[in-house]
């Protein structure tokens, strides 16, 4: 355990450090090139913001990995796959898709694709990554091994992929809040996975939360710097890996548990989504077109400032975290119990926001 836990501070601290580093070298690149987002429309920060923040990030998380494959060589994988792939073939999946799913995210960045063509190469992204697993021999079940629904494990997988992808994308809507929650999740699942043996899924997501956490004081409010749909595609792409590959049930426990421990760690993301889904539908905009809808916007129109509504943001996103800790020491029905309230809870929330907006458009028509 102490060999464990050295690898993990490694990976954090190395890839915190990096971060903090590359950080405003890319801001002085991004000035220079005039690679910046500039305010209109939706976008309400109130000067060109440069852009390359997500390019940091990578070049932190990928180089720290690259360290962890050269000073050693295995790192226990964990139990939950079949054929679980080794931690070689691991580090290099999260560098090499990671890199097409950031480099998907620059390309938007920079020439502004279109939404279909984002999640075009997207999917695309993700099917390199299965055809990986295969070639490896890893097979992804997905909880459905055994099962006459097994066969829908691949497809599952690469719509969880670009799903999630997207579900980050769509969270960066606020500064700090990407990145801030994203830290949040993959801290949470480096203890999780730490517990159950999985060292090196727990090594990616300690570097993952140490470059969110080295760029987090460039990105809080007011933000020098935006980690673009680059940063944001990366972050959602290894979420939505170490989600799949993680370990949630030890040994002898029950295994139909597992699946409810990604879905707390990554609730606000999801949330986020979902809410906006539903408020586009409801109001008959199209659902891939952007707007400021998401669940920082909303509550900030209700009255908190900013900051007070990334901070909450971040308290339901540990709260969720610590719920997905106490699963695997939990009978089946007591998991699903508490899943039940984590899902009250956040449709409590979604009711508090939709009742605030309804107060505040009572009170502008008096």
């Amino acid at each position: 355990m102490a060999d464990s836990l050295l690898h993990v501070l490694f990976a954090f601290i190395g890839a915190l450090v990096l971060s903090l580093s590359l950080t405003p070298l890319a801001r002085r690149i991004a000035l220079r090139t005039n690679l910046v987002d500039r305010p209109g429309d939706r976008k309400k920060h109130l000067m060109a913001t440069p852009l390359l923040g997500g390019v940091a990030v990578y070049l932190a998380f990928a180089f720290t990995i690259i360290a962890g494959l050269l000073f050693w060589k295995g790192l226990p994988e964990g139990t939950i796959a079949d054929t679980p792939l080794d931690w070689q073939s691991l580090g290099f999946m999260v560098i090499g898709g990671g890199f097409l799913m950031a480099l998907t995210g620059l390309l938007d960045d920079i020439l502004e694709l279109s939404p279909r063509t984002k999640l075009i190469l997207q999917s695309l992204s993700a099917v390199a990554v299965g055809v990986y697993f295969v070639v490896k021999g890893a097979q992804l079940n997905l909880f459905l091994s055994g099962g006459p629904l097994a066969w829908l494990a691949a497809p599952i997988t690469i719509f969880w992929l670009v799903g999630i992808t997207n579900s980050v994308n769509l969270l960066d809507h606020a500064d700090g809040l990407a990145a801030g929650i994203s830290a949040i999740a993959t801290a949470f699942f480096t203890v999780i996975n730490l517990l159950a043996g999985n060292e090196a899924v727990a090594f990616i997501c300690a570097a993952l939360s140490g470059a969110c956490c080295g760029f987090l004081p460039y990105n809080f409010n007011p933000a020098s710097i935006f980690m673009g749909d680059c940063g944001s595609n990366l972050l959602g792409f290894v979420l939505g890996v170490t989600a799949v590959l993680g370990v949630y049930t030890p040994d002898g426990s029950i295994r139909e548990i597992a699946i409810f421990s990604p879905l707390l760690v990554l609730a606000v993301p999801l949330l986020d989504t979902i809410l906006v889904l539903i408020y586009r539908k409801r109001h008959r905009v199209p659902l891939l077109s952007g707007d400021r809808n998401h669940l920082a916007h909303r509550l900030m129109r209700i009255g908190l400032s900013h900051r007070e509504a990334i901070i909450l943001l971040y308290a339901i996103g540990l709260l969720m975290g610590f719920l997905a800790l106490l699963l695997p020491t939990l009978r089946l029905y007591q998991a699903m119990l508490v899943f039940a309230h984590a899902a009250g809870f956040s449709v409590i929330i979604a009711l508090f926001i939709s009742n605030g907006e309804k107060r505040n458009r009572t009170d502008d028509d008096k």
